[in-house]
């Protein structure tokens, strides 16, 4: 017990001077490599002439490869912790004893970082997306997380790069409540729907002066004269390229849990919850009130055939069917097909790209496409396009 709580001691000196154990171990390193190189050449000189030291030469590249750097290296990132405590007494002590060959070698090392404008005090301390999802990955792929702990963490990734209009509830899906509604009227409205808010409205729709709570409602007296307009609270506007990170921070700050959701030109673009956003990272947020949805993508002949409704959004379908869908002016893959048909699509119409993927209108409302039939392109013609 002793012994290793003095082997967990060098080994925290030698972690704290990172800059000398790396240099230690480069230096010592290349000393072996070398020394080994040269022998080998020595040897083979000696015994087969010098026709054969290139034979030589490439026999040592390969053992160095595989028992000098491949090998020990797998085997340090299996077992990291006992190694380390093994082997820090022996780096510490060379540490100490190539002190001098360090000191030398970064000296001049820093001095052609000197003559090449290069600060060599510089240090780039970030980490990139890339590097933080290789190591979510890596550490999936090991059993140190679950696949849903994965996804979650992925979906935090995602979260930074959205933006309101990724996430709201459209124009098209919304309940409004006018301000003349009648008690018996709101009543009705929250029995229907059962949210426990709703946006109330002026004249039209892009005049939202408010926000009703079902709870502001139920708390009135019975003898209470009815208005709507004493129950109101104040609505939170926001834009449809905020940020979904920086909306939930403002949203928690102005303790609020809805918001309305303005374009450009400041007519009413969706609304947008806490429970959205919070959606967007923990996935789908179902309670006892919530009717059973029909999924955005269905699958009908494994790796063939799916349907997906029209509001689907266009990078989850490139996603789970790995595909190559990107459209600058539509979110939804019922927009992408209005793109490529450059007109509103009737039931039955159908568009097939380059590739050979087939979209089919299979249901239209209102000008609206509410389901698509997705034909995938035979493997073959994936291939060719890669």
């Amino acid at each position: 017990m002793e012994q290793g709580n003095k082997r967990a001691k060098i080994l925290s000196k030698v972690i704290e001077d990172s800059g000398k154990l790396l240099s230690t171990i480069l230096i010592g390193n290349n000393i072996v490599n070398m020394s080994a190189s040269s022998l080998m050449t020595v040897m083979v000189a000696d015994l087969f002439g010098s026709t054969a030291v290139g034979v030589g030469t490439g026999i040592i590249t390969l053992l160095i490869l595989i028992f000098g750097e491949i090998t020990p290296k797998t085997l340090a990132t299996i077992h990291s912790e006992g190694l380390s405590l093994s082997y820090a007494p022996i780096i510490y002590g060379l540490m100490k004893i190539i002190t001098p060959i360090i000191f030398l070698v970064s000296k001049l090392a820093n001095g052609v970082m000197l003559l090449l404008r290069i600060d060599p005090n510089a240090q780039n301390n970030t980490m990139t997306e890339h590097e933080l999802r290789t190591i979510v990955n890596v550490s999936q792929e090991n059993g140190v997380i679950e696949d849903e702990e994965k996804q979650m963490i992925y979906n935090v990734f995602d979260f930074g790069d959205s933006v309101a209009k990724d996430v709201m509830i459209p124009r098209i899906d919304m309940t409004f409540v006018n301000v003349d509604s009648t008690y018996e009227e709101l009543i009705e409205t929250f029995k229907v729907h059962k949210h426990t808010r709703f946006p109330v409205y002026k004249d039209n729709t892009d005049n939202i002066i408010g926000i009703i709570n079902v709870k502001d409602l139920i708390l009135l007296s019975p003898n209470t004269e009815f208005s709507i307009q004493n129950i109101l609270r104040e609505p939170y506007f926001t834009y449809e390229y905020k940020t979904t990170a920086s909306l939930m921070v403002d949203m928690r700050k102005a303790s609020v849990n809805l918001a309305i959701v303005l374009d450009e030109y400041g007519a009413t673009a969706g609304l947008i919850t806490l429970e959205n956003l919070l959606e967007e990272i923990v996935g789908e947020i179902r309670d006892e009130y919530d009717e059973d949805e029909e999924e955005d993508l269905k699958e009908i002949i494994p790796g063939k055939e799916y349907l997906a409704l029209g509001s689907a959004r266009l990078d989850d379908i490139s996603d789970e069917l790995n595909l190559n869908l990107d459209s600058e002016d539509y979110d939804s893959i019922g927009g992408y097909i209005i793109e490529q048909l450059d007109k509103l699509p009737v039931q039955g119409q159908s568009v097939t790209l380059d590739n050979g993927l087939r979209l089919v209108v299979e249901k239209t409302s209102k000008n609206r496409v509410e389901l698509v039939h997705i034909y995938l392109p035979e493997p073959a013609k994936i291939e060719e396009e890669d």
